[in-house]
């Protein structure tokens, strides 16, 4: 959509009458979107090109379509401008080859690699649908332990595979990660093998003392230059770790000259100095020896950091997480007891070895008006506690206190006669207190009948633990949306505006300070679409047009370093001769 600049105030408008409404000049600037002229080309008579993905400084990627079976790929096109350089053509077939030679389900798989019609060297990659990991971490704050470790895993399971090929990554961090969840959890891809180094090539693709990577997640040895091995990728995805469990960059600077001296001087500091819940002595273990700063005190390998990671895992227990509990509803209890009589004309009375049936006892008491000889008699004692139906007082009666819990092959007739007599003595008891037609109804006080004590509701353990880290999480999250707010309200203040973007970016959308947060983001994307323009108008000698954008940037953010020199440059231009 066109965007529409007053020439007189510098107001801006997304349509145009004629006139600016606020100050009446019919001059304006029209902005029209660019268009990009790669989108809706067919790449080597086989690739469409259906829109960006994203751009960087050597390079653009595109989602393209497949002619004639549709399978989307990932489009990478080298800047024309780079193509004729035969230094950074090399690196980009470098890069094609280590794709090639990768071949895992966490690796971005190759397709083709070539030349368009143009001359423009591109790769057709392997198009991965998800998030990268740097957004989920800026979106939640935190990763949960566990699935951080497995992302963590999955991520050296495939550069294992690729150090024991001769590639080493040199360049991994979370925007190299790609996350996709799915029936089976979270699932893991690997991109960006760009400045990836094949050991058996025999040649340095970078000269002598220059540096390749991102600063926050290089090895101390790629930040002074010296040759890199596999223990490199060990100590960047350590970073990465450290990371996505506790939401912050552990060697973090205001200059890339700060965070390159940090990665070489500071020692990681503690999980549990940023989240206090990370107090795992195996796992910090395992970081710490990931980043060292000498290669030496490093894993050895790959392999032998993500077997260590794997078995410092904290347990159930240590997550304060109960066991899971199989259920014993409607599991019978095994009891040993004599051949069951039947009885089966006797209603409401159950027989020998029989579940109690809740609705029959119910049913004896009603008719008796009073409890059941087998309950009333005080010299009947349990056995144990058994539960045979899941509710509590269905315990099986028999014998006196002193009979053991196991009952004996050789007293079984005498249980037989036992379970008679009381079956016999609640049919007497019936037969007593049904009312005879012949005589009159005589009405005898009883005592109460046997009420049911409500059940108590079963309480979960493991749902209770599950709320309560459910409840730490959502607050660790707010805390983690509030620091990174107010850092990012400080870089703001000082005008450091891609810094405060980074901070504003994570804070959580969810939270409460997200408000607060995307108010301050639209002042950047004002202030930076100001700059653009009037930036634009000055390099055109239009400066009269210039200073209001530059003005109202100032308005926004006083201490904005372009506004101010261009607003003074704009001013020393305007000033006429004479008056000089």
């Amino acid at each position: 959509m066109a965007v529409f600049i007053c020439q007189g105030c510098g107001a801006e408008h997304s349509s145009w009458g004629g006139k600016c409404p606020q100050c009446g000049t019919s001059e304006t600037i029209r902005l029209a979107p660019a268009t990009d002229r790669m989108v809706d080309r067919v790449v080597k008579g086989k690739f469409k090109i259906i829109r960006k993905l994203g751009q960087g400084g050597m390079g653009a990627v595109y989602l393209a379509e497949q002619l004639g079976i549709g399978h989307r790929v990932a489009l990478k096109f080298l800047k024309s401008e780079f193509s004729s350089d035969a230094e950074i053509a090399r690196r980009f077939l470098n890069e094609a080859k280590s794709y090639a030679r990768v071949a895992h389900p966490n690796a971005v798989a190759l397709h083709d690699f070539g030349q368009d019609e143009e001359g423009n060297l591109f790769i057709a990659m392997e198009y991965c649908e998800g998030v990268d990991l740097k957004k989920v971490i800026a979106e939640q704050g935190r990763l949960p332990l566990i699935e951080a470790i497995e992302i963590v895993l999955q991520v050296a399971d495939v550069l294992a595979n690729a150090h024991e090929k001769g590639v080493i990554h040199r360049d991994l961090k979370p925007e190299n990660i790609m996350i996709r969840r799915g029936i089976r959890g979270v699932h893991a891809k690997v991109l960006d093998f760009g400045i990836a180094r094949l050991m058996d090539a025999g040649t340095k693709l970078t000269v002598a003392g220059a540096i390749a990577g991102t600063p926050r997640y290089m090895s101390p040895e790629q930040v002074e230059g010296k040759e890199v091995d596999a223990r490199a990728d060990v100590y960047s995805l350590g970073i990465v770790l450290f990371e996505s469990l506790t939401g912050r960059q552990p060697f973090d600077g205001t200059t890339i000259s700060e965070i390159l001296r940090r990665q070489v001087m500071d020692p990681l500091p503690p999980l549990a100095t940023y989240a206090q819940d990370l107090d795992y002595p195996d796992l910090e273990a395992v970081l710490q020896r990931a980043c060292q700063k000498g290669i030496e005190g490093r894993w050895p390998d790959m392999l032998s950091f993500a077997s260590a990671l794997s078995q410092a895992i904290p347990t159930q227990a240590h997550l304060s997480v109960p066991p899971l509990q199989r259920s014993n509803t409607n599991v019978r209890a095994v009891v040993p007891m004599a051949t069951p009589i039947p009885l089966n004309n006797l209603s409401g009375i159950a027989s020998p070895g029989a579940l109690a049936d809740h609705d029959s006892t119910a049913h004896t008491l009603i008719k008796t008006g009073e409890a059941s000889a087998v309950e009333k008699r005080p010299a009947v004692k349990s056995i144990g506690d058994i539960q045979l139906d899941g509710r509590p007082g269905a315990a099986t009666q028999m014998g006196d206190a002193s009979t053991p819990p196991t009952v004996q092959k050789s007293k079984a007739p005498l249980i037989a006669v036992a379970a008679i007599g009381v079956l016999a003595l609640a049919g007497i008891g019936y037969a007593v207190t049904r009312p005879d037609p012949a005589q009159p109804v005589v009405v005898v006080k009883n005592d109460p009948p046997l009420v049911k004590e409500p059940e108590t509701p079963r309480v979960d353990p493991g749902l209770e633990a599950m709320k309560l880290l459910r409840e730490q999480e959502l607050r660790t999250r707010e805390e983690n949306a509030r620091a990174s707010l107010g850092k990012g309200k400080t870089e703001f203040e000082v005008a450091k505006l891609d810094e405060a973007e980074t901070y504003l970016k994570s804070v959580a959308a969810d939270s409460e300070a997200s408000v607060e947060a995307k108010a301050l983001l639209g002042k950047i994307d004002t202030i930076r679409e100001k700059l653009k323009v009037a930036g634009g108008l000055r390099s055109r000698g239009q400066c009269d047009q210039a200073l209001p954008l530059f003005k109202a940037v100032l308005d926004l953010n006083g201490r904005v370093k372009d506004a101010l020199d261009g607003a003074a440059d704009c001013r020393r231009s305007m000033v006429s001769p004479t008056m000089e």
